[in-house]
């Protein structure tokens, strides 16, 4: 999953009102022109596939009650890509062999901004990015799985060539022995100033039998927190209960929330929801590796009481279900008969509704929960099967 995205805002000028007021102090026209209402319209930004992994391209839905339909697509390449959505733009990322970033506004939705490679001079092999994490609009990450440096970037950049810094989030140190050659850097999330980055550590075999670590950084400095999360360790950051992160969120009253995949076939060993506190380092179990037997695939974590994870049990045959975090495993519950399907990732709109990428062959698209109930509020059929869903949003005063 790619953690909750953050919106931004812009203020309404009151120059016009000033002004206005100003006219009728000094015997002007005592008529006032009123201001423009702000208007905010929500877009659902959509990565999809073909269905034999020859192309991937993005589709857009403008957010409403009901009714919704996609459009597009847009920037048909190669299908291991994601997005991710920030105000009225969205980035997408062209992953392993893709080593690209496009940045796109949502208004002019078929010309990118610009395009950025994600690879420095003297780079081998992909660096296969996978995720910007934002710390403001100015300052943002990019995670980049084949390689063990993060780039700090400017996702305000109007040209490519301003995108990244030239500064690195060093992360060698966490290299196991036995390693593929990478980190394997595959989530962020910031909260209160740091930044928190998910690292799988796979071995040579591409399993996860080397612990899985959450590193810390602090955002204004960019240097790496001393967490002594384990003082038997040398490594400054926090260990995980489960195994294989693949992705992190911050919940209000609960603290970061880490999926772990744990390992890619039965009987899925290391496969969690583990909680660190973002104060204490401390980390607990959500869902505990021995209190399921399947593969937690993604996870939205609501509140206290109220969760959902994409629940893995063989290829192609994915549940989505509905928990209650303060309970655990034992709660877990079917929704809507939405099991033994191509489910790939789940997130919460703006509007507070739970949308599923639905990619079964039969018909794909966004299913789109309401969450006070777990009823289906609408269904938005996509040309491509769905694989990642963001969320951006255009502000106007028209």
């Amino acid at each position: 999953m790619t953690p909750s995205d953050h919106f931004s805002f812009r203020k309404t000028a009151l120059a016009t009102l000033v002004l206005s007021l100003g006219l009728t102090g000094c015997g002007g026209d005592s008529s006032s022109t009123p201001l423009k209402p702000v208007v905010t319209k929500d877009y659902g930004i959509v990565a999809t596939a073909a269905d034999d992994y020859t192309a991937g391209e993005v589709e857009l839905i403008s957010v409403k009650d009901s009714d919704m339909t996609a459009s597009g697509g847009y920037f048909s390449g190669i299908s291991d890509i994601t997005v991710n959505g920030r105000g009225q733009h969205y980035y997408l990322i062209r992953k392993f062999n893709g080593d690209q970033v496009l940045k796109v506004d949502i208004e002019n939705p078929a010309k990118e901004v610009w395009d950025a490679s994600t690879l420095e001079a003297g780079d081998q092999g992909s660096a296969n990015p996978y995720q910007i994490v934002f710390a403001s609009d100015s300052k943002a990450y990019l995670l980049r799985y084949g390689k063990n440096e993060a780039w700090v970037v400017n996702p305000s950049a109007t040209q490519a060539e301003d995108f990244f810094t030239g500064e690195t989030l060093n992360l060698e140190a966490y290299m196991p022995e036995d390693s593929i050659g990478a980190v394997n850097m595959s989530s962020g999330v910031v909260v209160d100033g740091k930044l928190f980055v998910t690292l799988q550590r796979l071995d040579s075999n591409y399993s996860p039998s080397n612990q899985g670590y959450v590193a810390v950084f602090d955002t204004a400095t960019d240097t790496e927190i001393e967490t002594n999360a384990n003082a038997a360790d040398n490594l400054k950051g926090i260990p995980l209960k489960g195994t294989n992160p693949s992705g992190i969120q911050h919940v209000e009253g609960i603290g970061l929330v880490v999926t772990n995949v744990g390992a890619f076939s039965a009987p899925f060993d290391g496969t969690s929801l583990d909680i660190i506190n973002p104060q204490s380092y401390q980390v607990s179990s959500m869902i505990a590796d021995a209190d399921i037997d399947t593969q937690i695939n993604d996870a939205v974590i609501i509140s206290n009481t109220q969760g959902y994870i994409l629940n893995y049990s063989g290829w192609q045959s994915i549940a989505l279900q509905s928990f209650d975090p303060s309970v655990g495993a034992a709660s877990l519950t079917t929704i809507n008969d939405l099991s033994g399907a191509d489910l790939r990732d789940i997130e919460l709109s703006p509007q507070g509704r739970l949308w599923l990428a639905d990619a079964s062959l039969a018909n794909p698209g966004i299913h789109v929960i309401d969450i006070s109930d777990n009823t289906e509020a609408d269904f938005i059929e996509t040309s491509l099967l769905p694989i990642t869903i963001s969320f951006g949003s255009v502000v106007s005063d028209r």
